[in-house]
């Protein structure tokens, strides 16, 4: 029976802590630029498509959150008239509906045109897209996750609780999606009339309207234009963004730096835990020294495993950040888990040969 398969056999869950406290290690140093990624990388790939969007006046981050991220109560209702006005003028190039205030078992259902599908790239799996009064779509997804399917009725209540007032009229699932950004995976969408007959509307209305221009420069001209009409306000994806990074930044390089702290102390842990595998294995290293062993053949009968584990912890938690959240590697990252091995290794090769 080889070393390796008899240390296993014996301690197994010492072992197994190594390579959990590897796995420890690798998730804090990649912890920083992974909740950077989560919090800005989604939210500005999102902000950047749309150039301008135009509520019921309010706050122009309640007026992106709530349309472009669900997060946030609309500031209010426009008329179709200015959904008409935006479509026609000569520097929008695509002007796209929403309508919100109600949910689906707790996730926002969303009125809007065909336009929208195209723009956040949801591609049509099965079914066909809402084309009348209380017809819906959903990711496929959320679709096994409410356990629903094509042709299955659904009840709308009124706000963004699952508890809220119920409306009457049913809506039916006509297909199924693939969506590509979070906000449109959680929710389900309809035409813009579901809202109207679900709230009995005498005249049509919407939430917002995103707009795409058909130039930059508009977006330097269209602030005055908004601004001398009535009960408008425009919200300029990209700068809102851009203002909150800045208020987010501090907090961000915070957390980084006590993710390095943490990650720092995980590994003294982790060496001061390997030095007292060393003690153990004392015995071992004796006889293989009697038995006119070489330093480097001992160190990897005896700890290759160990080191083994180490790699394997550290390639884990690289794995699974980048399987949840899309963040590849970059060299500091790759260099501080070289140094983690290189630590952990190094130190029982110092000890082996001053045995």
């Amino acid at each position: 029976m080889s070393l390796w398969l008899m240390q296993w056999k014996r301690k197994w869950a010492a072992l197994l802590i190594v390579g959990v406290l590897a796995f420890i290690t690798g998730v804090f140093i990649k912890a920083p630029r992974a909740l950077e990624h989560y919090i800005f990388h989604q939210w500005e790939e999102s902000a950047s498509q749309v150039d301008l969007i135009v509520g019921y006046k309010g706050s122009p981050i309640q007026i992106v959150a709530s349309t472009l991220y669900r997060l946030e109560n609309p500031t209010g209702n426009i008329s179709a008239d200015t959904y008409e006005y935006w479509q026609g003028h000569p520097l929008v190039l695509t002007a796209t509906p929403i309508a919100l205030g109600d949910n689906v078992q707790g996730h926002p259902l969303v009125g809007t045109d065909s336009s929208y599908y195209s723009w956040f790239e949801l591609s049509l799996k099965e079914g066909h897209l809402p084309a009348a009064s209380g017809e819906v779509v959903l990711d496929a997804a959320l679709a096994d996750q409410l356990q629903v399917g094509i042709g299955t009725s659904l009840t709308s209540a009124h706000g963004r609780d699952s508890r809220g007032e119920s409306h009457e009229h049913p809506l039916t699932v006509v297909g199924l999606l693939e969506a590509k950004r979070s906000a449109d995976q959680s929710a389900l969408f309809t035409v813009p009339q579901t809202y109207w007959t679900l709230h009995h509307s005498a005249e049509p209305s919407y939430t917002s309207v995103m707009l795409k221009l058909k130039s930059k420069a508009a977006m330097l001209m269209l602030p005055n234009i908004i601004s001398q009409r009535t009960d408008e306000q425009g919200a300029f994806p990209v700068f809102i963004f851009g203002q909150l990074q800045k208020q987010w930044q501090p907090t961000i390089d915070q957390a980084t730096r006590w993710s390095w702290i943490i990650a720092a102390g995980v590994m003294l842990l982790f060496i001061a835990y390997i030095s007292n595998m060393y003690h153990s294995e004392r015995n071992t290293i004796a006889f293989l020294r009697n038995h006119r062993g070489s330093t480097a053949s001992i160190f990897m009968q005896v700890f290759g495993n160990v080191v083994a584990l180490m790699i394997l912890g550290l390639l884990l938690s690289e794995f699974v950040i980048q399987s949840l959240i899309g963040v590849a590697p970059v060299v500091n990252e790759q260099m501080a888990m070289l140094l983690t091995v290189a630590l952990g290794a190094g130190f029982l090769w110092i000890k082996l040969r001053k045995s």
